[in-house]
C-alpha cells in the first residue's frame, strides 16, 4: 500500500487544521491535496504514515557528543540539554530533540531542533483522527557532504524563501527581489531548485535558471530521508518500531523507482526459472513416455501373445516366471530357496506341521521357539537374504524387499 504523507502545519493543532498529503511514489501520478485530520485517506496496518516537518520549524545545530556506551535514553537527552541550553532561546523542556541517523557517542553530531508541544499537538491531532503516525521526518535535512549542499526555493508569490541545504544544517531566508544585492553570491555553484510558483522570484533573485520540483515530489523525497525525529519519548519502541522498520523497508522495495532494476531482474529471474522448471519437466515427461513405449514395445516383441501392455515390467516378471516354472527351474522368489534359508535358519530339534506357500511368502506352523531361538532363526535369515514375522501361531518366511 502507499505511503500516506503529511505536511504538518507551522500553526498550532487545532480541529479547522488543513493538512497537505499526497500518497503515491515518486514518478506516478501523485497529487498534492488538503483535508482536515478526519477527512484524510484511512490508512491500515501496513501504511506507512509519515510527518514532514516544516523547514520553519527545525532548527539544526552541531553539537560533540561525550563518549560512553550507556548514553541512551534520558541520560542522552539529559546530554543534550546540557550542551545546547546555552545555545537554544526557549527553555531545553519545551523542546524537542532528534540527533541524525547513525549517530555515534565521541563524535560531532547534528541534531534538529523544534517545539515539543506543537510536534505532539499535531501528531495527538492525527492519532485521534485515526492516522497514527510511524515516522517523522524534516522537509529538507543537512547535505552528506559540500558536494551534495544544495539549494531550495519553496513557497508562495508572497512569501517565498530560499533555503541551504549544507553539512552542517539547513538554514533559510526569505527571498524577494529586495534581497538580490546580498543573495546573488551566495554559492553559485549549488545546485538551485525551486517550486514552480516561485521559480520566477528565485531567477531575478538570484540570477539563476533554476531546476523546477513539484511540491509533491518534494514531500516524496523527504519521506525517503533517513531521518527520524521519532526519537526520545516520541520514539517507537518494542515491536511497533520492528514493524514500522519492515514496512519502510518492504515499500522502499516494492516501491522506491531506485530499485525499479532490482525489481524488474528479479521478475525477469523468476519468471526464467518458472519456464525452465516447465521445459525440465515436459523433458522429462518426454523420456518418461518414451521409455515406457520402449518397454512396450520390448514386451510385445517379446511376448507376442500379449496384446496389452497395462504394465510392462510386472507383466514382463510374470512371463518370465511362468517360462520358469513351465521349464522347472527355481527362482529367488519361489518355494526352494525359501525352504533351504528355513532349513538353514531353524535351530536344532525343531519340527515343522505344515507348510503353504503362496505369492512369494512361505507360511510356517508348528514352531516353538524361545525368545533368543526367535532372535537367532531372524538373524540367520536376514543373512540368507530373508526375512520372518510371526502372526499368532504362525510364520511367514519371504524374501528381503517383498511386501
Amino acid at each position: 500500500m502507499s505511503p500516506l504523507i503529511i505536511s504538518l502545519p507551522l500553526s498550532a493543532a487545532a480541529p479547522t487544521n488543513m493538512y497537505a498529503f499526497t500518497q503515491g511514489q515518486e514518478g506516478a501520478t501523485a497529487q498534492l491535496r488538503n483535508a482536515s485530520a478526519s477527512l484524510l485517506p484511512d490508512v491500515g496496518r501496513s501504511t506507512d504514515v509519515v510527518a514532514v516537518v516544516p523547514a520553519q520549524a527545525l532548527s539544526w545545530l552541531t553539537v560533540d557528543l561525550p563518549a560512553g556506551k550507556a548514553l541512551r535514553g534520558a541520560s542522552l537527552r539529559a546530554a543534550l540539554v546540557g550542551l545546547l541550553e546555552d545555545r537554544v532561546l526557549d527553555e531545553p523542556a519545551s523542546l524537542h530533540f532528534a540527533l541524525q541517523p547513525l549517530w555515534q557517542p565521541g563524535r560531532s553530531t547534528r541534531v534538529a531542533v523544534c517545539n515539543k508541544a506543537w510536534l505532539q499537538g499535531h501528531l495527538q491531532a492525527l492519532e485521534t483522527a485515526g492516522r497514527p503516525v510511524n515516522r517523522i521526518v524534516p522537509a529538507l535535512q543537512p547535505a552528506q557532504s559540500e558536494e551534495d549542499a544544495q539549494l531550495r526555493v519553496v513557497g508562495t508569490p508572497q512569501d517565498a524563501w530560499l533555503w541551504s541545504c549544507e553539512p552542517t544544517g539547513v538554514w533559510g531566508l526569505p527571498l524577494s527581489p529586495a534581497h538580490a544585492a546580498w543573495t546573488v553570491p551566495l554559492q553559485a555553484t549549488w545546485p538551485l531548485s525551486a517550486e514552480p510558483a516561485v521559480a520566477e522570484i528565485a531567477a531575478q533573485a538570484l540570477q539563476r535558471q533554476p531546476s523546477l520540483v513539484q511540491p509533491t515530489h518534494m514531500l516524496l523525497r523527504a519521506a525517503q530521508s533517513e531521518w527520524d525525529l521519532a526519537q526520545f519519548d516520541l520514539a517507537a519502541t518494542g515491536s511497533a518500531r520492528w514493524v514500522k522498520t519492515w514496512v519502510r523497508t518492504q515499500q522502499t522495495l516494492w516501491q522506491s523507482p531506485a530499485w525499479r532494476p532490482a525489481r524488474w531482474g528479479l521478475a525477469v529471474l523468476l519468471i526464467s526459472q518458472v519456464l525452465g522448471l516447465n521445459a525440465w519437466a515436459w523433458k522429462l515427461q518426454t523420456d518418461l513416455r518414451n521409455r515406457q513405449s520402449g518397454l512396450a514395445q520390448l514386451m510385445t516383441q517379446t511376448f507376442p501373445d500379449i496384446r496389452v501392455v497395462v504394465d510392462a515390467p510386472v507383466q514382463m516378471a510374470r512371463e518370465v516366471q511362468n517360462l520358469r516354472q513351465a521349464a522347472g527351474q527355481t527362482s529367488a522368489e519361489g518355494l526352494e530357496p525359501l525352504l533351504a534359508a528355513l532349513g538353514q535358519a531353524l535351530p536344532t530339534g525343531q519340527a515343522v506341521q505344515a507348510l503353504d506357500f503362496q505369492s512369494g511368502q512361505l507360511r510356517v506352523k508348528g514352531l516353538n521357539l524361545s525368545d533368543e531361538e526367535r532372535t537367532q532363526m531372524q538373524t540367520r535369515l536376514q543373512a540368507l537374504g530373508a526375512t520372518a514375522r510371526r502372526e499368532g501361531d504362525q510364520w511367514w518366511v519371504t524374501r528381503l524387499g517383498t511386501p
